[in-house]
């Protein structure tokens, strides 16, 4: 895997501590499929480790990554500015595999909608979309996606549905009675916990992009195992096994 050199076109924040880095490649990025993740570096600042980050959106030589300020290296992340370089390996993992579907059912919660993007993208018209989110204040993060007519759910009532997106999608099941369909998912675990729960009753297949810090992204220092259910190789690599999973795999 060669070390691919970008160049930063704009770094945008969408709401408090969230933004929308997108940068032009030296070559072309490769075919991408939507779950994978790129492990990144920007030129000249001194972090230990790259960080994974979920390919948000994909265009030939240009590629965006939505994140959220959570530590040291995202905070100096949100300060870069246009035109510097930075360096990435990928595309990485496995993500979301498609089929021949009635429907997909695409669930996300907070962050969770940049994992998802590049995904609701490529279904189009047979894609459902449940966002949840604190407050209204969130649901700028679905700036992409608001054609698609996505179902919003806050915890406050501020917009939409009062309460998680998982009893939001609940509330829902009814209206997919007598179809083919399956869920795909990102998140927090907690979340995954309640969808798997909410799921229990049903026979839907379902898929979520898992987080985990790593290291390298390539599978070689095992530092972002999962534990499954399969019996004979329970520890999976998320970053070569994943990230993106069967929930019912999952040990959560």
């Amino acid at each position: 895997m060669r070390d691919m050199e970008g160049k930063i076109l704009e770094n945008v924040e969408i709401i408090e501590d969230h933004f929308i880095l997108t940068a032009e490649v030296k070559g072309r990025i490769g075919d991408v499929t939507p779950g994978q993740f790129l492990m990144v570096r920007i030129d000249g600042i001194n972090v230990f480790l790259r960080r994974p980050f979920t390919i948000y959106d994909v265009d030939g030589r240009t590629f965006s990554i939505m994140y959220k300020v959570r530590g040291h290296g995202t905070r100096i992340l949100s300060q870069v500015k246009k035109g510097q370089k930075m360096y990435f390996l990928g595309p990485l993992g496995n993500g979301f595999s498609l089929k021949e579907r009635d429907l997909y059912v695409v669930v996300a919660g907070g962050i969770g909608i940049a994992g998802v993007n590049l995904l609701v993208k490529r279904i189009g018209k047979r894609v459902k979309l449940f966002y949840g989110t604190s407050s209204s204040n969130g649901v700028s993060l679905l700036r992409d996606l608001l054609s698609y007519d996505p179902i919003i759910s806050t915890m406050d009532g501020s917009s939409g549905y009062k309460g998680d997106v998982v009893s939001c999608l609940s509330d829902s099941f009814q209206n997919f009675t007598g179809m083919d369909i399956e869920i795909m998912a990102c998140g927090p675990n907690e979340m995954y916990r309640s969808l798997r729960k909410a799921l229990s009753k049903f026979s839907f297949p379902c898929q979520v992009l898992y987080e985990e810090k790593m290291a390298c992204g390539m599978g070689l220092c095992f530092g972002c195992v999962v534990e499954t259910k399969d019996n004979t190789d329970p520890l999976k690599r998320v970053c070569f096994d994943g990230p993106v999973f069967s929930l019912w795999d999952l040990c959560l």
